[in-house]
């Protein structure tokens, strides 16, 4: 797990620095020229609101207190605040412009916050469904589509470059996999706890 981490931590790095080169403009003009505004995925832009993921961080931070896990407590904090506050300033450092299109978004492209911390949030709702409620893999099939289509919603809108959403889904996946690795070695203390991911 922590090699594929590190190994979405690597791709973010390279689309970092690579975002504005010929092969990645390439790709996002595509991308854009795939997508009319109108998109049936447009309509799926609030899954990645703050509004959304905020009251659902809440949420599940209220099930995991109820649960008394505070380590998972910690993880969501970690996850959706922190990350909320790297992406931010993420945003301001490589201060990359949104597409030339009237999307009415504010600030800038780089990298997708709906991406990013949708991916997150969504991954560790299905994290601690599993290990709380049932024991089914179909919760990450669920979250992981909820974070494609949140994802999908930015490029299709016209706000964001899929680079800057895909991006967004490798750093979201790296602090979900490394977050999800302290909590199955270091945080959850439960004896023989069978762990996912």
């Amino acid at each position: 797990m922590l090699w594929i981490s590190l190994i979405c931590f690597i791709l973010f790095a390279v689309l970092l620095f690579s975002y504005d080169s010929g092969w990645a403009s390439s790709i996002d003009q595509v991308m854009l020229d795939a997508f009319d505004t109108s998109s049936f995925f447009t309509h799926f832009s609030v899954l990645g609101s703050q509004t959304v993921l905020g009251s659902g961080a809440v949420l599940l931070i209220v099930f995991l207190f109820w649960k008394r896990n505070i380590a998972g407590i910690t993880a969501v904090l970690m996850g959706v605040g922190v990350g909320n506050l790297l992406n931010k300033a993420l945003k301001e450092w490589v201060a990359r412009e949104r597409p030339p299109f009237p999307h009415g978004e504010d600030g800038f492209s780089f990298v997708s916050g709906h991406a990013m911390i949708g991916l997150v949030f969504y991954l560790l709702v299905a994290y601690f469904l599993f290990l709380h409620v049932k024991r089914t893999k179909l919760f990450y099939a669920a979250a992981l589509l909820l974070a494609l289509l949140a994802g999908t919603s930015r490029i299709a809108g016209h706000a964001h470059y899929a680079t800057d959403v895909v991006a967004g889904w490798l750093l979201g996946g790296g602090i979900f996999l490394l977050l999800v690795f302290f909590l199955n070695r270091r945080f959850y203390h439960q004896p023989k706890q069978k762990t996912i991911v």
